[in-house]
């Protein structure tokens, strides 16, 4: 039996399949007395693999865009929140389930739309001192993102369509969410401890420092690790973003600048 107020979903496409099962060992490790369904949403269907900590595989078709194929997993869905994760968030510490519980009981208490359990851009307001969460403000750069947190499931099923990747459901969605009602929330404290392993399809030296820590044999991956480059064009993106991040986001959007 589990817990029926949430549902873990981790988004994912075949070509990250490599990811599953260390994604699976570290969770397993550092979330030991998890009570929530772990669901993955893919392409193509997946068989049982008791290597994996998912519970169960929602396969959405390949040539559907991400948010199409997102939308159509949280139909799978049947709590009325749902955790959402992407493949390459991998645990790095214990996650506190009572602490998962009590921010499920704080989204549903002010009818969040999503509570991110980090913060990730900084917060436009403090929201509640008592309750350590602040507020993004709507049409705002990354006020919606993929970063770890708990969603209103149809919410986030409604808002997700017609994405063709990721980073239009961040940038887009953002501005689109305007006109809806219910606050995007997230906790002042880290309080979902994972680190964001691949970038762009390529291994983060610590993803990979993580995983030797773990003793995860990563020898036959086939993924690269980004370059000293790589990290220096990505610094230098940061600080243009930081300059103003809505101003540039939309002209990201209005522009098609970026990785669509």
């Amino acid at each position: 039996m589990f817990d029926t107020s949430l549902t873990i979903l981790v988004a994912s496409c075949d070509n990250y399949s490599d990811l599953w099962t260390p994604f699976s060992t570290l969770f397993r490790k550092y979330w030991q007395d998890c009570p929530y369904e772990v669901v993955l949403a893919t392409e193509s269907p997946v068989q049982p693999n008791p290597d994996q900590v998912f519970h169960r595989a929602v396969p959405c078709g390949k040539g559907t865009g991400w948010g199409d194929r997102l939308s159509m997993a949280l139909e799978q869905v049947k709590t009325p929140y749902t955790l959402l994760l992407c493949d390459d968030y991998f645990l790095c510490d214990t996650v506190d389930t009572a602490s998962i519980r009590g921010f499920v009981n704080l989204a549903e208490k002010h009818h969040a739309g999503n509570l991110r359990l980090l913060q990730n851009p900084a917060f436009t307001t403090i929201f509640s001192e008592t309750e350590q969460l602040g507020e993004y403000q709507k049409a705002t750069a990354y006020c919606i993102a993929t970063q770890a947190g708990i969603w209103d499931t149809r919410f986030l099923q409604n808002l997700a369509k017609g994405y063709a990747s990721i980073w239009q459901f961040e940038r887009k969605g953002s501005f689109a969410v305007e006109r809806l009602t219910q606050p995007l929330l997230g906790t002042l404290a880290f309080h979902f401890p994972f680190e964001d392993v691949v970038h762009k399809g390529r291994w983060e030296r610590h993803g990979i420092r993580l995983c030797q820590r773990n003793r995860i044999d990563l020898s036959q991956s086939k993924r690269a690790i980004l370059s000293d480059w790589d990290y220096a064009r990505e610094h230098f993106k940061g600080f243009i973003l930081n300059l103003n991040p809505t101003l540039v986001v939309k002209a990201q959007n209005l522009l098609k600048l970026g990785k669509q």
